[in-house]
């Protein structure tokens, strides 16, 4: 399967090229153009480890997905997919690997290749501080997953000892085991928060985390609480 990212980095489309037998899992409502020759199937969820039907569709749900995942296989050679997230935003191919883990932040997963698995990793409040939910996907195995975000991409490499600091609401993905711990941006909360920051991410290197150029709008306080729960 060969991959190009069209369009980007604002209205970026993914597009996949499949032969006979390959296959790719997406988010519902993500596909936006393809050849006719494929078989389409939709299950709860996305692959999570040890988990089949309705705890798999759960657990992609805390972790900030849909319910449902698309399956998309092509019947024949020569034919295409197209991807794209609904919103403006940039698309973003990743490896991931046994030796080098990926937790996704809410709303990053845009479709990834049958080998790459994901459990639900379970932050806990620090986690709704460092990126407003519980949880998190971590993937498992070896393979490509496609991320996507609002803004432009941008990925951020830390040697060991080195920190970095993000705005939470602009976390698109960052290495599992790397140190994170929210924190208030000036010297004391009110001037924090007065500043337009209130809490922030400090990541303690080494690893990686890719962010967003632009952060989502806020739901409210109400909705984005109950958004943060699941």
């Amino acid at each position: 399967m060969r991959h190009e990212v069209l369009h980007g980095p604002a209205f970026s489309a993914l597009r996949l090229d499949m032969a006979e037998g390959e296959s790719v899992l997406a988010q519902p409502g993500a596909m936006l153009a393809m050849t006719p020759g494929f078989a389409i199937d939709v299950r709860a969820g996305m692959h999570m480890e040890g988990r089949r039907g309705l705890a798999r569709g759960l657990r992609s749900l805390f972790g900030g997905e849909s319910f449902f995942t698309v399956g998309y296989r092509a019947k024949r050679d020569d034919q295409h997919l197209m991807l794209a997230p609904d919103q403006m935003g940039e698309i973003r191919a990743l490896e991931a690997a046994a030796d080098d883990r990926l937790l996704l932040a809410r709303g990053a997963f845009l479709a990834c290749g049958p080998e790459v698995g994901f459990s639900l990793h379970n932050a806990g409040m620090q986690g709704m501080l460092a990126t407003r939910g519980l949880f998190f996907l971590k993937t498992v195995g070896t393979g490509t997953i496609f991320v996507t975000s609002y803004g432009g991409i941008v990925e951020q490499s830390l040697a060991a000892g080195e920190r970095f600091v993000l705005d939470n609401r602009n976390i698109v993905a960052f290495s599992d085991g790397m140190p994170f711990e929210s924190v208030v941006l000036a010297g004391s909360l009110k001037d924090s928060f007065l500043s337009g920051e209130g809490f922030v991410v400090r990541f303690t290197g080494p690893g990686r985390v890719l962010y967003q150029t632009r952060a989502r709008p806020s739901l409210g306080l109400l909705r984005g609480l109950v958004q943060s729960l699941i």
